[in-house]
This record gives C-alpha cells, sequence and structure tokens, in this order.
C-alpha cells in the first residue's frame, strides 16, 4: 500500500503509538490483524475512506460512552439461578411466553419469532452479556487504534469484574441459560448466548495483551476461566445437545469452541471443530444454496444470514489455523460459497424476498461478502459491495434496524476492509 510522506513529528507520534497499542499484532481468532493494521494506518495518516472514517467515529462514540458505564457482572441479576449462586448466568428463552389458557401460565408456551419483553431485561443476563461483549470489545478496538489508554483501562476492568474478581465473577458454564418456566431450567439452545465469548471476547483479549496495566496474573486467571469454560462446553450434556443441533445452532457451537481453542492453542480441538463444520455444511446447505432449516422459521431472511455468519466466521478461522478450506468444501449438498452465492442479491433491500419472513436487515449481508472476497482474495461479491446503500432511510425504521446498519458499517468499514 502506497503511504504518504509523513512529517518528522508524525512519525515520532507513530514512534510512540508502535510502543503504547503495540507494533505487532498477535495471531487473532475472527478479525483480520492485517485488515486492523491497514485501518489503522489510514486512520493515522489521514487517507481513510470515508465510510471507513465515519465507521470510525461511530466506534469511538461508542467507546466514549463505556467509558461511563458501570462494569456488567452476572451476580446483578433478579432472578437467583436453581443452583442458589448469583455467579451462574442464566437467561430465558426469547420465543417463549406464559401459556394464556392456565392461570399459573406454566409451563410457557412456544411462539417462534415473537420476542418476550421478559427475556430482555435486567432480572436475566441475556442482555447483560450481550452490551459487556459489545463493549469489551468496541473499548479494546478503540484502544488499538488511537492508542488512548483510557479505553484499554476500561476494558482491563470489565474483563476483571466479568471473569476473575471472586465478588463477581461468572462461573465458567451456561447451566441456566435460556431456560423456560415450567418446562426446563436451562436448554441446550442456551449454549448460543456464549458465542459472544469467542466472537467478541476473544480478539479482544489477544489485543489487550500487550496494553500496559495487564498482567500475567490476569492472563493466568482468564486462560483458567477460559479452559474452565472450553471443557463445559466439551463434556456437559447440555452442551453436546448444541454440538448435535442440525441448525444455526450446531453452526455456532462449532465457531465458539473453535474460538475459545484459539485463544488457548489447542489446535487439535479445532481440527475436531473444523471437521464438524463439514458435516454441518453437508446437512444444512443445498445445491441451490438454500439453508431449508433457517428457511422454515418465521425470522427466514435473519436466520438464513445467521447461520452464515457463524460458518464463515469458522471458515475464516480454519485458513488461519490450517484446518482446511471451509470456504469450498462441498461432499452433498451445496458449499458454503453456494450459499453465500445465493444470498448475495438480497444484500440489496430492493430484491423481495421470496420466503416467509418478520422482518429483513440486507446490509448484515456486506460484512459476510467482504469477509469472503477478503479471505479468497476475490471479486466474487464486489458488485453487491459496492452497491450497498448505507444511507437509505427505509433501512433505519427501528432503533435495531439503525443498530444493525452501524454494526454492519463497522464490520465491512473498519474491521474488514472491501479488497477493491
Amino acid at each position: 500500500m502506497r503511504r504518504v510522506k509523513a512529517p518528522i513529528w508524525w512519525l515520532l507520534v507513530g514512534m510512540w503509538f508502535a510502543s503504547s497499542s503495540q507494533a505487532q499484532l498477535p495471531a487473532l481468532a475472527f478479525l483480520s490483524a492485517p485488515q486492523l493494521q491497514m485501518t489503522r494506518d489510514a486512520l493515522q495518516e489521514k487517507r481513510a475512506a470515508p465510510q471507513t472514517e465515519q465507521a470510525w467515529q461511530q466506534l469511538k462514540r461508542a467507546a466514549d460512552h463505556a467509558l461511563h458505564q458501570p462494569n456488567l457482572s452476572v451476580t446483578q441479576k433478579g432472578i437467583i439461578p436453581p443452583s442458589g449462586s448469583r455467579h451462574d448466568y442464566l437467561s430465558l428463552s426469547a420465543y417463549w411466553w406464559p401459556d394464556p389458557e392456565k392461570s399459573s401460565g406454566l409451563p410457557w408456551v412456544r411462539r417462534d419469532g415473537e420476542v418476550n419483553p421478559a427475556s430482555k431485561n435486567d432480572q436475566s443476563d441475556g442482555v447483560r452479556l450481550a452490551h459487556f461483549t459489545a463493549d469489551l470489545q468496541t473499548l479494546a478496538l478503540a484502544w488499538y487504534f488511537s492508542g488512548d489508554k483510557r479505553y484499554a483501562e476500561k476494558a482491563q476492568s470489565m474483563a476483571r469484574t466479568w471473569f476473575i474478581d471472586p465478588a463477581t465473577r461468572m462461573n465458567p458454564n451456561l447451566n441456566y441459560a435460556q431456560g423456560v418456566p415450567g418446562k426446563a431450567q436451562g436448554r441446550h439452545t442456551g449454549v448460543l448466548d456464549g458465542r459472544y465469548f469467542a466472537t467478541r471476547v476473544v480478539d479482544a483479549l489477544l489485543l489487550l495483551q500487550s496494553s500496559s496495566g495487564w498482567s500475567q496474573q490476569d492472563q493466568s486467571a482468564l486462560h483458567l476461566w477460559f479452559s474452565d469454560y472450553l471443557h463445559w462446553l466439551q463434556h456437559s450434556k447440555l452442551a453436546q445437545g448444541e454440538r448435535d443441533a442440525p441448525n444455526n445452532h450446531g453452526s455456532w457451537y462449532v465457531a465458539q469452541v473453535a474460538g475459545i481453542a484459539w485463544y488457548l492453542q489447542q489446535p487439535e480441538v479445532i481440527k475436531q471443530m473444523a471437521s464438524l463444520a463439514r458435516q454441518k455444511i453437508d446437512g444444512q446447505i443445498r445445491a441451490d444454496g438454500t439453508q431449508p432449516m433457517e428457511l422454515a422459521r418465521t425470522r427466514s431472511f435473519h436466520y438464513s444470514y445467521f447461520n452464515l455468519q457463524a460458518l464463515t466466521s469458522m471458515a475464516q478461522l480454519m485458513q488461519r489455523s490450517d484446518a482446511g478450506d471451509l470456504w469450498h468444501y462441498h461432499q452433498q449438498g451445496g458449499s458454503l460459497l453456494d450459499a453465500l452465492d445465493y444470498m448475495a442479491p438480497y444484500s440489496d433491500a430492493r430484491t423481495p424476498w421470496p420466503w416467509k419472513n418478520r422482518e429483513r436487515m440486507s446490509l448484515r449481508l456486506i460484512p459476510l461478502l467482504s469477509l469472503a472476497d477478503n479471505s479468497l482474495r476475490s471479486d466474487r461479491y464486489r458488485r453487491w459491495i459496492e452497491s450497498a446503500d448505507w444511507t437509505n432511510p427505509a433501512m433505519q425504521g427501528t432503533s435495531a434496524m439503525r443498530g444493525a446498519i452501524i454494526q454492519a458499517r463497522r464490520d465491512t468499514w473498519l474491521l474488514s476492509l472491501p479488497s477493491h
């Protein structure tokens, strides 16, 4: 990449920055170290694309907000888990509701795609975990891009609160995740909640390893927590049910276990997950690229995208770990690229989605297409990436849609720059 000639004062700033936030990134699981380095250089040298600068400003605003928020912990919930310990994570399944035919409402009944607000409040941990992991990742990235040690210090403090401090730490299990009152204290589907420990937390912790104030004691404590959690994922009955799930749940199990194995430097576990990922593709993707189990849902677009998000993340990790090529893998049915080919036209919101559906956030596909092109060094999805409309007011109606667009813009223009 061509660089502009910098004045001597800027070179001195660059030397300071390299010493404060590492000149050489560690090998990351789901983010691309070379891409992050290119983005940081472009931002520093004031030659970033407008979309990248906008994504950076949005990330910085989010990091500045996170600086002033209290640290989150599983001990802050209102509901006490069946174990009697608030240190155990607890969440309620989103699509289950009190049975209107029964005075007690028990057991709750399923209404696919209809989110029960009771599953999204402070009484349980689901929203808390999502906020914690999003803020941790945002702060770690803001520190890397800016060199501002306040971001690293806050991220370190948050990680210690959630994982290490005896008074506030989470026990390394998901025994009570996505419970259903009157039916189950915890279910295998709740293992899905833990995907953020891999996709957001692992790379954030790897980035923070070289930040000032991060001690060997912190590092050892986190390795112990993740080792215990990986053991739970590999051996608990609930987690084994998730491993065997034939839809997006099984795909996310694969990505979660592989990401944590990357953090713990366990390549054999990654190879095991690579083999399982190939089985998931065999059972999930048809020759025409459709994903029948996801299309059967009332939120068919979301789940078709969601499954591909897990599989593309795994494909990238396998590529980095020499565990095989998942992008082109094809034995029966269709390939991962067949599925991306099928979905790519629907990144344009004007293209009608032909399946039963509740809502659609088309731009969420763009980061996956950009990731595929970057990983394969191709322009296979170039026209869809270049034609993406990030400003269409019709796509910004609800807060969920606005948040999805901000995240998709960040993932595309800050974390996985289009290669064209």
